[in-house]
């Protein structure tokens, strides 16, 4: 058996056992793209699959909803790891597996039907919210998971840019200095897997708060690397908002974008008046 196909049966033989927990079946599918490997599986509301990319050197877990028994094969990728099979070992495989299964055995995925309002396809909406973004990183900063539980523990509600803030912007910064370049690679890739998957409170975490915390020209190429076109794109138009003061997160009554966007306009207009 090939290293990638043992690789891939490894995170596979993870994925199932989470899923199978909660009722879900795995189905026999061969992708016809020689460049894939593809693992679906399918439960009453939900289908997951994980792809693995042969060109990109990329492992994937993805999501869409089950629609008249088959999938509707909207799909949204939940995260993303390289696994390079002429470097990587079975360890990394085992690692990659255990974040696959702790993905679908969030609540929020779940075999459980979404309660959704019809959606243009374009919609800009995701679904991961800051807390299921903020435990992503945990495969790059494991110190996190204490960190977001006591976050948890001691807030009614998730203070999103202040954890963002103090908690998840030295780590980046930490390892754009000291990491190694899988390192970065492996940070820049889930940062654009969840920008495409995040919701609107989640998104503007990753441009304005953690993204243009980045200042030194070589640590933003070394980031830019593996990252996503659309997290490019997104990165380039929020760094207008660099410099910009943002407040800590208060009661949710408006989505974190319009709040930062808000602020900007109100700090503007007071540098105008010769008061900032």
């Amino acid at each position: 058996m090939a290293a990638i196909e043992k690789a891939f049966e490894i995170v596979n033989k993870k994925v199932e056992e989470a899923l199978s927990q909660q009722g879900f079946t795995a189905a026999n599918v061969t992708s016809t793209d020689s460049n894939e490997l593809v693992k679906l599986y399918t439960g009453e509301a939900v289908a997951y699959s994980v792809i693995y990319y042969k060109d990109k050197k990329h492992m994937v877990m993805r999501s869409c909803d089950m629609v008249d028994g088959s999938p509707d094969n909207e799909w949204k990728t939940m995260a993303t790891w390289m696994f390079d099979p002429a470097t990587d070992t079975e360890k990394e495989a085992e690692s990659i597996g255990n974040d696959f299964a702790d993905n679908v055995s969030a609540p929020t995925f779940k075999q459980v039907p979404r309660q959704k309002k019809k959606k243009k396809k374009d919609s800009d909406d995701g679904n991961g919210d800051p807390v299921f973004f903020s435990k992503r990183l945990v495969a790059v900063f494991p110190e996190l998971r204490d960190e977001i539980k006591e976050e948890q523990d001691s807030y009614e509600e998730f203070r999103a840019v202040t954890f963002t803030k103090n908690s998840i912007v030295p780590k980046v910064k930490e390892l754009l200095e000291t990491g190694s370049d899988r390192e970065i690679d492996k940070l820049a890739e889930i940062l654009s897997g969840q920008y495409a998957y995040g919701d609107i409170d989640t998104r503007p975490l990753i441009t304005i708060v953690i993204l243009n915390s980045i200042t030194d020209p070589d640590q933003k190429e070394a980031i830019r690397r593996e990252m996503s076109d659309d997290l490019k794109k997104a990165w380039a138009a929020a760094e207008k908002y660099r410099g910009k003061k943002v407040k800590p997160a208060k009661q949710k009554k408006q989505g974190l974008m319009q709040r930062l966007m808000a602020e900007s306009i109100e700090n503007q207009k007071l540098y105008n008046e010769g008061k900032m």
